[in-house]
């Protein structure tokens, strides 16, 4: 699902007010068959240029649970190799360097044995899958929100490799993560009071390299968000999941350019 999602540019996006005029005028000039200089870098529908970050947002396809929460999508290129890229978002230790709304971060199990997210073959001998997987403890304090916002994850990353079917300019990384509960109906165990539990139903960090214009490998990165938090308005969640995925990547590149 989450590999679907993050490759997904079909006209169920809808694009913010920015992005929607840079893929608009970048239509026009195709279709005249000239363009204003810029460089796209990756060969896939939608892909970035320059400092551009994209975002979009579409309404969940999956029935149920979650499904009235938006999915936010964005979209940018990173100053750094893909390699770098995943090892800084699968690094705990980190994540406050480049989301400045983290208060911290934690691996609580590590549920992988002898394999890794740079291999695609060799496999973990008692989950039988390649890469990485772990669930994390994290905190994040929005704006305009009173409590910090507490997660327990599921994480799991891993190198993509022919099979994948993913239309790719050299290495590929993917990394998807949902949330779990303490409890098998679904619940914590209610023992801190100090923050909203929320839900994540599905985020996924899709990183492609590419080589930009002066033969430096670069990277694009596709990050794809669907989260619930009891007790926030669904529209201002919205506007929060924009800003923060646009942010996201921005700092990320920001990071890199030091």
């Amino acid at each position: 699902v989450g590999l679907k999602e993050a490759t997904d540019d079909s006209t169920r996006w809808s694009a913010v007010s920015n992005t929607d005029k840079i893929l608009k005028k970048r239509a026009k000039q195709l279709k005249k068959g000239n363009n204003d200089g810029t460089i796209i870098m990756g060969p896939w529908t939608n892909a970035t240029s320059g400092t551009d970050v994209f975002v979009w947002s579409s309404k969940c396809t999956r029935p149920g649970h979650g499904s009235d929460y938006p999915v936010v999508k964005s979209r940018g290129l990173i100053p750094a190799s893909a390699r770098d890229v995943v090892e800084l978002i699968k690094d705990s230790d980190r994540v406050m360097d480049y989301n400045k709304m983290s208060i911290g971060r934690e691996d609580q199990a590590v549920l992988t044995q002898d394999s890794n997210v740079h291999c695609s073959e060799t496999k973990c001998p008692e989950l039988g899958v390649t890469g990485e997987a772990k669930i994390m403890i994290s905190k994040n304090q929005p704006p305009l929100v009173r409590k910090p916002l507490a997660f327990k994850t599921l994480f799991y990353a891993r190198q993509l490799n022919s099979d994948d079917d993913v239309e790719t300019n050299g290495v590929a990384y993917i990394t998807v993560g949902r949330s779990v509960w303490e409890s098998p109906d679904g619940t914590a165990d209610g023992a801190d009071n100090s923050t909203t539990r929320c839900e994540i139903m599905l985020t996924v960090n899709l990183v492609r390299e590419i080589t930009n214009e002066n033969g430096e490998v670069w990277c694009e990165l596709t990050v794809i968000t669907h989260g619930i938090s009891p007790g926030i308005p669904i529209f201002i969640c919205k506007q929060l999941g924009l800003l923060a995925a646009e942010n996201y990547i921005k700092d990320i590149r920001a990071l890199f350019e030091k």
